[in-house]
């Protein structure tokens, strides 16, 4: 016969055999409610019987919160799921679950809910997936009848959707750059394939983890046009050639995706761009406003220079990023010649500010090292962080000290070497920062200053630096004073212009 003993401290098991004594013994807590009286009775009625058995462990039931899901149709799930479950014990207590999607495979899991990212077979637009899941009991025991459902899915559609922010729109110099990205409900890994095509060109295939795209005009004279695309910010363009382009004309992206059901998503639209093709081997870029911008134009007049002009003092004109947008415009010139203030402006792309040289820097940078050439003028102020012009330009820092200095009309920026012109001021100029060269760099102007309360330092006011391994072959040009100032001798502004340009970038 089976008979309940109630256990002293002497015999009381330790360890895992504790679990198996209190289901030996019943377990019960019942049983140290009864009487004495009866604990006796019983006792000594045992006496005649058999000796106690052990009782098995018996497994764990496991349920679902639903037992059945009747989709059909349009009406099916996609194939994002939540699902809660939860395990019932006869003699013991849950500890975990297991998790399967194919009967064979579990997962381990001590959570009682979940979401499920469930996968249709390629090219299905419909499947049903079992949902099985088993409770694991305290001695190990396992479901042997784990609880099903029956999930009926359906394809979602996938979507492509272009930023309107983050694209070039209006006119651009031969290169535009999107940012975009493919989607889908059931996963964005999912999508399996996007294509892109300019307004009735071919669709052509791009890849689906690359979100930033730039498109670069092909050279050539005709109004039609072929591009040629730059993923996120490569040093390279791609062996794709995008046709249907028109330039000088409204130019329109369009952006598709498919999913690994083969099921197409709805083409997404850019905002229209105009394609303008570089004109000549000189881009004058200017953050100044159209006064300055004017005298350095009517300087450069008398170059012969063949010249595009990109006005970045309306902040329509900034690009949509200045690496790799800025970058790939600036690689169609052979010169650039940059003139700008110090005022903050605002970087679409980021929402950060900075100076228009600071925010360019990076895109600078990689144009020189591909061997560009570039001519910059500037002013600085005490307070300007020039951490995002070091290593990008041939300056090392600027000059600080106490008091100020000036440049008077008598007074001149006096060139180091030969063959270049001195310039005078129209007027007093005051606030002028000289700067501190890189040591790849040499000084190349120095500034007749007035000292006044106690400032000192040196008066390099322009560098320069030539291309590496080349000592004779001028690569850049840097003045942290802003030449258009310095117009007070007729000619020497053009002059200088001509030589640096000219004469020194004609390599």
């Amino acid at each position: 016969m089976e008979f309940k003993k109630q256990q002293t401290a002497t015999d009381a098991p330790t360890g895992a055999g504790r679990a198996q004594a209190r289901r030996a013994w019943g377990k019960t807590a019942a049983t140290s409610l009864l009487p004495v009286a009866v604990l006796l009775t019983g006792w000594m009625g045992a006496a005649s019987c058999e000796r106690g058995t052990l009782v098995d462990n018996k497994a764990p039931e496991t349920h679902l919160a639903l037992d059945t899901i009747a989709l059909q149709g349009e009406n099916r799930l996609n194939s994002v799921v939540r699902m809660s479950w939860y395990g019932t014990d006869q003699d013991g207590y849950i500890t975990r679950y297991e998790v399967s999607l194919d009967g064979e495979n579990w997962k381990s899991t001590v959570r009682q809910d979940s979401s499920f990212t469930l996968s249709i077979p390629a090219g299905q637009d419909t499947a049903d997936v079992v949902l099985r899941v088993r409770a694991v009991d305290d001695d190990g025991a396992t479901d042997p009848t784990p609880a099903r459902l029956r999930l009926p899915l359906k394809n979602a559609q996938p979507v492509a959707e272009i930023d309107p922010e983050g694209q070039t729109t209006g006119t651009t110099l031969g290169v535009a750059t999107y940012k975009w990205r493919g989607s889908d409900p059931d996963g964005d890994e999912t999508v399996v394939l996007a294509e892109a095509r300019f307004n009735n060109g071919t669709w052509f295939t791009i890849p689906v983890n690359q979100p930033i795209l730039t498109f670069v005009l092909d050279a050539g004279t005709s109004a039609n046009a072929t591009a040629r695309v730059v993923y996120g910010n490569n040093n390279t363009l791609e062996t794709n050639v995008f046709d249907g382009l028109e330039v000088d004309e409204p130019n329109t992206l369009y952006i598709r995706v498919k999913d690994v059901a083969n099921r197409w998503s709805a083409v997404d639209t850019a905002l229209p761009v105009v394609f303008s093709r570089p004109t000549g081997d000189l881009l004058v870029v200017s953050g100044s406003p159209s006064t300055t911008a004017n005298t350095y134009l009517s300087a450069l007049a008398g170059t012969a220079l063949d010249i595009d002009f990109w006005d970045l003092n309306v902040a329509a004109n900034l690009p949509a990023y200045w690496n790799p947008t800025f970058r790939w415009i600036a690689q169609q010139y052979d010169k650039l010649f940059v003139f700008s203030g110090p005022t903050p402006v605002l970087d679409p792309s980021t929402g950060q500010t900075g100076t228009l040289l600071g925010l360019m820097g990076p895109a600078l940078q990689r144009y020189t090292q591909n061997g560009g050439k570039l001519l910059v003028t500037t002013s600085f102020n005490s307070t300007l962080d020039l951490t995002p012009y070091i290593g990008t330009y041939p300056i090392d820092g600027m000059v600080t000290s106490v008091g100020q200095v000036r440049l008077v009309q008598d007074s001149a920026l006096v060139p180091l070497a030969p063959g270049y012109p001195s310039l005078k001021p129209e007027s007093i100029l005051i606030g002028l920062t000289p700067l501190v060269p890189a040591a790849d760099a040499q000084p190349f102007y120095r500034a007749q200053l007035t000292k006044l309360n106690g400032w000192s330092g040196t008066n390099v006011v322009g560098v320069r630096r030539f291309a590496p391994g080349q000592p004779t072959k001028v690569q850049q040009v840097f003045f942290s004073v802003e030449l258009f100032k310095l117009n007070g001798v007729p000619g020497a502004l053009p002059g200088l212009l001509q030589s640096i340009l000219v004469d020194d970038f004609n390599w």
